[in-house]
């Protein structure tokens, strides 16, 4: 079962997770935590309330309650699995608990079960209890135990867990970096279908990180990674096409690819879409059209003193040509 949400604000903010998010419920009061249970209550007798369930040994009801939104169920029901030695129930227990949804937000218990769960035969658990070990949730930073978390997860067939762990071969504060292993990883990953993995992989090509620099390469995966969807590779992959960058060039495709981005709400394709309608390059000139653009990407914060002198009202009628696009990392 994913596992969204507190993998979020470390791995997540510092990479660009993508969050499972449920349906927000009124929160009730929440019953007394429960310690994980032994492993001589697996032989107890089923309790009433899964009893109570229909073919409750086949239908995962307490996921069932936990997509709809329904989390205090979902805890009740899970809790009572995890008394029979449900390692995915004993999961969803720490994940409720890890986010604070229909729970008191607890990471230190969300822990308790993940390892619980992790013992019991989950090993996308894990991957969990690498995000809080990233993170610093629950227990102090430590990228080096989350990657060994990682590495028994890839043991135990996780293949998810190759994304992750590159990230963390990539990130200098780790204790890890390497990034010819980041590269095998994203490619592994990749081979898998995992378009954030693309992503990061045609960003080592392109820089020639980890593996020898090939700019068409770098331009054939990021042309994959945006057309699967990847909101950062369309921006990149709009910029090398305007840039000829590992690509023929074609302004009129790249043009549209910030416009796909730009619609999609990133400030960046918003700002390079402006540029180029200010001055009529892969699309009819429009001012209009130009400040329209800009006014989404300075709202969002993204300023372009190129684009506050071209679009003031006392700018002449036409105007320079742009500078060439810079990646999305420039922040110009």
């Amino acid at each position: 079962m994913p596992m969204p949400e507190v993998r979020a604000a470390c791995l997540a903010a510092a990479f660009g997770l993508a969050l499972l998010a449920g349906p927000a419920v009124a929160v009730e009061s929440a019953p007394t935590p429960p310690k994980p249970p032994a492993a001589a209550t697996a032989a107890s007798a089923v309790p009433d309330l899964l009893a109570s369930l229909p073919d409750s040994d086949k239908i995962d009801y307490a996921f069932g309650a936990f997509q709809r939104g329904f989390y205090l169920t979902a805890f009740e029901i899970a809790v009572e699995r995890a008394k029979l030695g449900d390692a995915k129930a004993q999961s969803l227990i720490g994940y409720l608990y890890a986010n604070g949804l229909g729970l008191p937000k607890k990471p230190d218990e969300a822990i308790i079960w993940y390892q619980l769960a992790a013992r019991n035969g989950d090993p996308q658990a894990l991957v969990e209890l690498a995000n809080l070990a990233a993170l610093g949730v629950g227990m102090p930073v430590d990228k080096k135990k989350a990657a060994t978390y990682l590495e028994e997860a890839l043991g135990k067939g996780v293949v998810e867990a190759n994304y992750w762990l590159g990230l963390l071969c990539i990130d200098p504060s780790s204790g890890i970096l390497d990034y010819a292993r980041a590269a095998a990883l994203f490619k592994a990953a990749a081979d898998e279908g995992n378009i954030d993995a693309i992503y990061a992989l045609a960003a080592l090509y392109r820089e020639g990180q980890g593996v020898e620099k090939n700019e068409t390469e770098a331009a054939r995966l990021m042309g994959e990674a945006a057309r699967a969807g990847h909101l950062a590779a369309q921006v990149e992959y709009a910029i090398m096409m305007f840039n000829g960058t590992g690509v023929v060039r074609d302004q009129k495709i790249a043009a549209a690819w910030f416009k796909v981005a730009a619609e999609a709400g990133n400030p960046v394709a918003q700002s390079r879409l402006a540029r180029l309608y200010a001055v009529g390059e892969g699309v009819k000139r429009d001012l209009d059209a130009a400040r329209h653009w800009y006014g989404y990407a300075k709202a969002a914060g993204l300023v372009d003193d190129w684009l506050e002198q071209a679009l003031a009202p006392e700018a002449q009628k036409t105007a320079e040509k742009p500078p060439a696009l810079p990646g999305v990392d420039a922040g110009n």
